[in-house]
């Protein structure tokens, strides 16, 4: 099979005036000024993601920008097809899929292994023990049988940069199994094209050289491993790969499974992925165990990290998606939890962004499951506003905004609280799952928050306070905190419902939401006590009797 990532139309795209269209890489920037491709058209969301990393990637390794200047020159004035075809013409031989030398992010021993249906390439397909045991009940088997080149390609690209740990042997991606990857998305309206999303992820020359592994490994395997004899990683006479044995490209193409692609010999079929016919097609794959196994303290550019004893670690996608209530750490630093955004994010915000920009955060990654590695929960993505801010207000600007979603996260395990207790008269009756109340508060108070943000930047920039954003975010949390369990509380197993427990958590839900603990997080003022303790019984009691009427 002859098949290079490099010259053939393999990735798939739409354009300005809504017409698909396949392209090679060094298309990306085909019929800029009059059609430009705008977005990645994958027939799998999983699939955007991976392809948005490879052309990352790509250009980063082969035509990274020598400094801010020239960053900026093409970002509204991209390179043409025929200079990018000339830069990624230097690594062509890097990129075949198929053939008797280096292939692909594959095994360059060939070495014997177990033979596998091409299916098992995609993280979501039950596993070898969910099959023997007949559990496959919400992802079947079947209906997968063969795969385009295409498809082929990207499945597999997607595997090496998200593996999990799949047991003895089978070794986790660079970045662990399921990492959240962040980019920064610019303006709608000026850089809605697939060469501006590329382009805005990709950092100077000497900033990303000099920010993690060694920049004085140049060989082509220090770039991309699949060009030497795989380094195994056996228990006896094994090794890891540290960032001091690579260049820091490699953290693009880092390929931990020990995989050989098996070409079907006779006649064509169809892709059971993306519908092309007539296309020479791929069933099978062989795979090893002990592959290249990746440790030390790697710094991947698209990737937040969460730093522990100095160290940092990747962060993983985790259940609910990602929200307003993952903005500390993954757009702002989150310095109580040491959790810091990706280099990209970090780098545009801190030196590429300007104040007439409204630019966004795109965030993806697979939900895995630590107990079981190889099963994958879902696939999140999702996007945050960034915003622009003068240094004058930095600090009090990040100070009150991670108050406003430590308060937030304070309400929300408040109102959980409450359901619960209102369900049961023991908490401990309760073994079943509550995050879908987490959930419906995070996404019910989630464009109130992006408001209040905007809110708050114009109170600062006027010279305000901001007390007043606050206090409005406040009430919001407060409303919606009642309205989820005024909404669940009534909800629970019939025969333990009791009206005055639910009448009692509420009211002790509204008392713990307006105090003191909130309005600290939150940075508002706590008004001193003034009532006694008569008056205050007398004023619960009060409100006791108007809730039972509620």
């Amino acid at each position: 099979m002859e098949f290079n990532l490099i010259e053939k139309q393999w990735i798939p795209v739409l354009r300005r005036d809504g017409t698909s269209d396949w392209i090679a890489p060094y298309e990306v920037t085909k019929g800029f000024a009059e059609n430009p491709v705008v977005s990645l058209n994958a027939p799998r969301p999983d699939f955007n993601g991976a392809l948005i990393q490879f052309l990352i990637g790509l250009v980063q390794t082969v035509a990274a920008p020598q400094n801010g200047t020239e960053w900026r020159k093409k970002l509204a004035e991209p390179p043409t097809p025929e200079d990018l075809k000339e830069k990624f013409a230097t690594v062509r031989h890097a990129f075949e899929l198929g053939g008797d030398g280096p292939r692909f992010m594959q095994d360059m021993n060939r070495s014997e292994g177990k033979e596998w249906d091409i299916a098992n390439l995609l993280l979501e397909y039950p596993g070898e023990n969910t099959l023997k045991l007949d559990k496959d009940h919400f992802v079947k088997r079947g209906g997968i049988s063969s795969l385009c080149p295409s498809c082929c390609a990207t499945a597999l690209f997607t595997l090496q940069v998200n593996a999990p740990y799949g047991g003895v042997g089978h070794q986790s991606s660079l970045r662990g199994g399921g990492p959240l990857t962040t980019l920064v998305l610019g303006q709608k309206d000026i850089h809605d094209n697939l060469w501006a999303t590329v382009w805005l992820n990709v950092l100077e020359k000497n900033y990303f050289e000099s920010s993690c592994a060694n920049e004085n490994k140049t060989e082509i395997k220090d770039v991309f491993p699949w060009m030497a004899p795989t380094r195994t990683s056996q228990p006896h006479g094994g090794s890891e790969m540290t960032p001091e044995d690579v260049h820091p490209a490699q953290m693009f193409w880092s390929t931990s499974r020990r995989i050989v692609l098996l070409p079907d010999e006779t006649g064509f079929t169809d892709c059971d992925i993306c519908g092309a016919s007539n296309v020479k097609g791929i069933s099978k794959y062989r795979a090893n165990t002990f592959g290249f196994s990746y440790g030390g303290a790697w710094l991947h550019p698209l990737s937040p990290h969460r730093h522990v004893n100095g160290a940092p670690f990747p962060v993983q996608a985790e259940p609910g998606g990602v929200t307003y209530r993952h903005w500390l750490g993954l757009v702002l630093p989150d310095a109580e939890k040491s959790v810091f955004p990706s280099q990209t994010v970090h780098r545009f915000q801190e030196v590429r962004s300007r104040s007439d920009e409204s630019c966004r955060v795109w965030a993806f990654g697979y939900d895995m499951d630590p107990n079981r590695p190889t099963t994958t929960r879902c696939w999140y993505e999702s996007e945050m506003p960034l915003s622009y801010m003068q240094d004058s207000i930095k600090g009090v600007y990040q100070d009150l905004l991670a108050g406003m979603i430590r308060g937030a996260k304070q309400v929300s395990d408040n109102t959980r609280s409450a359901v619960k207790k209102a369900w049961f008269k023991r908490s401990g009756d309760l073994k079943g799952d509550m995050t879908f109340v987490d959930n419906s508060y995070w996404q019910g108070t989630e464009p109130a928050f992006y408001n209040a943000l905007k809110s708050l930047k114009t109170a600062l920039e006027s010279g305000g306070d901001g007390l007043q954003a606050v206090n409005e975010w406040h009430s919001v949390l407060c409303d919606e905190a009642l309205k989820l369990f005024d909404h669940h509380a009534w909800n629970g197993p019939v025969e333990e419902t009791d009206p005055k427990r639910v009448v009692i958590q509420r009211r002790d839900l509204q008392n713990f939401n307006r105090g003191k603990k909130i309005k600290e997080l939150l940075g508002l003022p706590v008004e001193a006590k003034t009532t006694g303790k008569s008056a205050k019984k007398k004023e619960i009691k009060q409100q006791e009797q108007t809730e039972l009427a509620f």
